[in-house]
């Protein structure tokens, strides 16, 4: 017992970096794209619309520990739904504002990893179900459109904008996912008496 609730606090520190190096290079690539096309005021305007509720969620779940499980939660569920109306309806190819789903998954799953500082169980299971959700809108959005691309391989599926996220999403999930069960948390956040707490 003591040996897993020992392996708790490098396994949630080891997820946490991983996260801030995928969020740094993640976060660079896209304000570079956008800064190119379409560059200037609008540029400003697409990174503010998802820089803006990240920073807010990350100050939330610092600032709030007690009351950000539920917030982060309903949040997940509302970007997990614009996931799967956005690729099933192709609007990436109408709208000219990017891979936007994409876009929204990565900026939570970063934000996701600050609550993972203290609820590791709950945010890894949410990562993991972002990178599940996402790969799933991904395909469900190449079989609507039909044609030569409709039923591409999961390999160019995994390639593409939307589906890059989802193998780091998930891998980083399950880290946060092992400390929390090494840390004996619960979902509900009411049973982890010995959840090793971040400094």
């Amino acid at each position: 017992m003591s040996a897993m609730a020992g392996a708790a606090r490098p396994l949630r520190y080891v997820a946490f970096t991983l996260m801030m190096l995928f969020g740094v290079v993640g976060i660079a690539f896209v304000v570079g794209e956008t800064f190119t096309d379409p560059g200037g005021w609008p540029a400003v305007a697409l990174t503010a619309a998802w820089a803006v509720p990240m920073l807010a969620l990350i100050a939330y779940a610092l600032v709030r520990k007690e009351r950000a499980a539920p917030v982060f939660v309903v949040v997940t569920v509302l970007i997990a739904i614009l996931a799967i109306v956005y690729e099933i309806a192709g609007t990436r190819t109408r709208s000219g504002m990017g891979p936007v789903s994409a876009i929204s998954v990565f900026a939570l799953g970063v934000a996701l990893a600050f609550l993972g500082l203290y609820r590791s169980l709950l945010a890894g299971v949410l990562l993991v179900v972002l990178a599940a959700v996402q790969l799933a809108a991904t395909m469900l959005g190449a079989a609507v459109a039909g044609g030569p691309d409709g039923g591409r391989p999961l390999g160019s599926i995994l390639g593409g904008s939307s589906g890059v996220i989802v193998v780091p999403l998930a891998l980083i999930g399950l880290l946060f996912v092992a400390a929390g069960l090494a840390a004996h948390e619960s979902l509900r956040g009411r049973n982890h008496p010995r959840a090793v707490r971040p400094l």
